[in-house]
C-alpha cells in the first residue's frame, strides 16, 4: 500500500485553518496581542501572505507559513505536533 502524503506546505496551511477557526474573526489582533512581532508592520505582512496562500496557490516561503501558524496555534491552546 502506498501512503501518500500531502506537501510540507499543504499541512501547514491546513493546521493554520484549524487553529483561525478555534480563534474565530478577531484571529489577527488576538495573534498581535500574543505575539509582538505579529503587531508590526512585516508580521501583519506575513499573516496577509498566508491567509493570502490559503485561498490561491501564492508564492509564499514556507517558513513565515510555520511562525504564523505556530504563534497562531499557541493562541488557540492547540498543541503543535512536529512540522
Amino acid at each position: 500500500m502506498e501512503v501518500i502524503c500531502k506537501p510540507i506546505k499543504e499541512r501547514l496551511l491546513d493546521r493554520f485553518n484549524k487553529a483561525r477557526e478555534v480563534v474565530g474573526v478577531n484571529w489577527r489582533q488576538s495573534l498581535a496581542q500574543s505575539d509582538p512581532f505579529f503587531n508590526t508592520l512585516e508580521g501583519a505582512g506575513w499573516m496577509n501572505q498566508t491567509t493570502g496562500a490559503v485561498s490561491k496557490s501564492t508564492r509564499i516561503s514556507v517558513d513565515r507559513i510555520e511562525r504564523v501558524t505556530l504563534a497562531l496555534e499557541k493562541v488557540a491552546g492547540i498543541e503543535g505536533s512536529h512540522i
